[in-house]
């Protein structure tokens, strides 16, 4: 079975304008006729957790790798773009918002650099907020080798600590939610944000991954499954209780079952290329939004005065240009670079092979 579901990848583009979408026009037309939805956009960030295990797992669970050769392809993949979009956050931060260069604005730019800022309650949302589930990916790239390892040879351990992750998770968040209270830096950072509490989200995606290699090719198919889950997904946002919070994976399961189906029947209009390039910028997208949208905000206020339901579509093609830009030079040739490098065990493996 292939690595790269081409419609899988089209599928994060639709997750990542969710996330923008919640975060700056859900009261925009058409968005505002269905707040239910729109609001909750960011919703879409638990698919992105459980999307990262599966593909992480597809790609590595059968065939052997080298764990620096594996981080360094990690750190290819995320680190470069998060960087660009820190550093633009802090110029626009400090040249149109009135941020200045405290020791306290240092503190977060050094958290952020290192990846640790969702450790911290108080700094979890620190400068491009949006990096706080970078943090928590960082942590998930670290272990996904331990996590194999576990999979490999106990697999109904494995599942069954899956299981538990996932209760407790729901349990801790849930517990701390009150819909209309606002809660403490530390009772918010530690229920919301901790790279921890999320851990079950990703550990659901590899177990995805592995009932995905599982089942056989010959086997039906079921084409109106992916349909049908995502109706059933969008009801569930649209429809939420105020009590319920989805916010670290109650939806899991069923993003789990929808990636299998949808990587199984892998849909035809979802390998559109237009689509497909649009997964590969997601990316870009969702990292780069902060950034991009609070530079054209500040320009727009202060010059511009264009109606916030206009402003809004106009920021949103510009972001989308950015992130292509970003991802033809910037983030895709970089990647290859580091790609490139060659580590002492693939050197040795290397001389060793030619022996």
């Amino acid at each position: 079975m292939k690595n790269q579901v081409n419609s899988l990848t089209s599928t994060r583009a639709v997750a990542a304008i969710m996330v923008v979408i919640h975060h700056f026009g859900y009261d925009v037309f058409p968005f505002s006729v269905f707040p239910g939805l729109f609001h909750s956009g960011n919703i879409a960030i638990s698919y992105f957790f459980v999307l990262s295990g599966f593909v992480l797992y597809i790609s590595y669970a059968y065939k052997d790798f080298f764990y620096a050769d594996y981080l360094k392809r990690r750190i290819g993949r995320i680190v470069p773009v998060y960087l660009l979009a820190l550093f633009l956050f802090i110029i626009v931060a400090l040249c149109f918002y009135n941020y200045t260069i405290s020791r306290d604005f240092i503190k977060q730019i050094l958290y952020c650099a290192l990846f640790i800022q969702a450790y911290f309650p108080n700094y979890a949302l620190a400068l491009n907020s949006p990096s706080w589930t970078i943090s928590v990916e960082m942590l998930f790239y670290v272990l996904f080798p331990l996590f194999l390892v576990i999979e490999k040879k106990h697999i109904k351990i494995f599942i069954s600590a899956t299981v538990i992750f996932f209760l407790l998770s729901q349990f801790i968040h849930l517990s701390h939610y009150h819909p209309g209270i606002e809660l403490s830096k530390e009772g918010e950072g530690a229920s919301f944000y901790n790279p921890l509490i999320h851990i079950s989200q990703f550990l659901m995606g590899m177990v995805g991954g592995y009932l995905y290699h599982k089942i056989k090719i010959g086997k039906p198919k079921y084409k109106f499954l992916p349909p049908l889950l995502f109706a059933v997904t969008i009801l569930l946002i649209t429809f939420r209780p105020a009590s319920i919070s989805y916010h670290v994976g109650l939806l899991d399961p069923l993003f789990m079952l929808f990636i299998i189906s949808t990587a199984i029947n892998d849909p035809k209009f979802l390998n559109i290329k237009g689509f497909v390039f649009l997964g590969e910028i997601s990316y870009g997208i969702y990292i780069l939004q902060w950034p991009v949208y609070k530079f054209l905000e500040s320009v727009n206020t202060n010059h511009l005065h264009i109606p916030h339901q206009y402003f809004f579509f106009i920021a949103l093609f510009i972001l989308l240009f950015t992130a292509s830009l970003s991802y033809l030079f910037f983030e895709k040739p970089l990647r290859k670079r580091i790609n490139a490098i060659k580590l002492k065990g693939e050197i040795s493996r290397g001389m060793e092979k030619a022996l």
